[in-house]
């Protein structure tokens, strides 16, 4: 018989060797299991000091996706050049606004009732939140470059707002992060029926997440002198982190500078395009004030089209070139993981 589990191995074999991803997952499943022992601090899972997890639980340990991977089913691959047809929008977003109209078409059309994403709460500190209208759907516009444990908004969702539908956002670890979830809860427990209730799943491209204490702080504010209470725009676009305060540009700087600021557990990430979404979306292979969009289900393909059907984007398919250098982003990041995940078990 396998030997349970516990957060106790979680924190000793994922949370203190750097492997975590902070997607929330391990939170978010203690929270729909109602034993809410663990919590985020410090951008790390932690469980209430003086509790032990239940005899009969562990599934925090067996629902994280750095203990075992989830199983990818291969599916579609239809990579289009989009833009939002919304000016409002266009207005608010960053790199065409596909994200935050795809949002918007699903609120509108009964997709999801909430969405779950992440808002900046000041000095440009992410925060989870339920967005219900398009006005709050248009907060959370523009990247972050720093955590939010998003699967933690799964709970909220459903146990603080009553929601049966949802759209999640999320980075391409937290996207496997809920495959893992959905996986784990159908086996064995369910919880709260949360295997069903992300009903649209967006993932971003990602390179890698950096520490907000050590991005945003330490570089930003202490090696370059900018007041990030004044930064309106972060964007990292061709390997270069650019950060302005309105029209003004503060800084314009390579990614080579700031890897080390990068969170530990994005070494060993293999996945740069979100292969467990329906739909990601990234600023790869497109001209600047567009996004490229990988379609990766059937559903993500109804979604997608009844948006464009509708008015909500304008899409066309993505340049050969464009296509061919998300294909080799996602080579190298998968090749480059691996090569880490080796490394560090030597």
């Amino acid at each position: 018989m396998e030997e349970k589990k516990y957060f106790s191995d979680l924190n000793r074999e994922v949370i203190e060797t750097g492997k975590c991803t902070l997607c929330g997952g391990c939170v978010a499943t203690c929270k729909l299991l109602d034993v809410g022992y663990l919590s985020v601090s410090d951008e790390r899972p932690v469980i209430e000091e003086g509790v032990r997890c239940p005899a009969d639980c562990g599934y925090c340990y067996s629902q994280c996706p750095r203990v075992g991977k989830p199983t990818l089913m291969e599916g579609l691959e239809e990579i289009y050049e989009v833009v939002s047809k919304d000016d409002e929008i266009l207005n608010a977003c960053q790199d065409g606004g596909v994200v935050t109209s795809l949002l918007v078409y699903a609120l509108s059309d009964a997709v999801a009732e909430g969405c779950i994403t992440v808002v900046d709460k000041g000095d440009w500190r992410p925060e989870v939140q339920i967005a219900m209208d398009k006005s709050s759907v248009l907060k959370s516009a523009g990247s972050k470059y720093t955590p939010a444990a998003t699967l933690t908004g799964v709970p909220d969702a459903i146990m603080n707002y009553g929601l049966w539908s949802s759209a999640l956002v999320g980075t391409p670890c937290q996207m496997a992060g809920y495959e893992k979830m959905v996986a784990v809860g159908r086996g064995t427990h369910n919880a709260h029926n949360f295997a069903s209730n992300v009903q649209l799943r967006l993932g971003l491209f990602c390179k890698g997440c950096y520490s907000y204490d050590k991005l945003m702080k330490e570089y930003l504010e202490g090696k370059k002198g900018i007041n990030i209470s004044e930064v309106t725009k972060l964007d990292i676009r061709d390997d270069v982190l650019h950060v302005y305060a309105g029209d003004k540009e503060l800084l314009s700087a390579g990614t080579n500078e700031i890897e080390v600021y990068k969170r530990d557990g994005c070494g060993i990430c293999e996945d740069f395009t979100g292969l467990f979404s329906d739909i990601s979306v990234g600023n790869v292979g497109v001209p600047a004030g567009k996004s490229a969009v990988i379609i990766h289900t059937d559903f993500g393909k109804e979604v997608f089209e009844y948006a464009l059907a509708r008015g909500f984007i304008d899409a066309k398919p993505i340049d050969q070139s464009g296509a061919d250098l998300i294909h080799k982003l996602q080579k190298e990041k998968k090749e480059a993981g691996i090569a880490e995940q080796n490394r560090r078990e030597k």
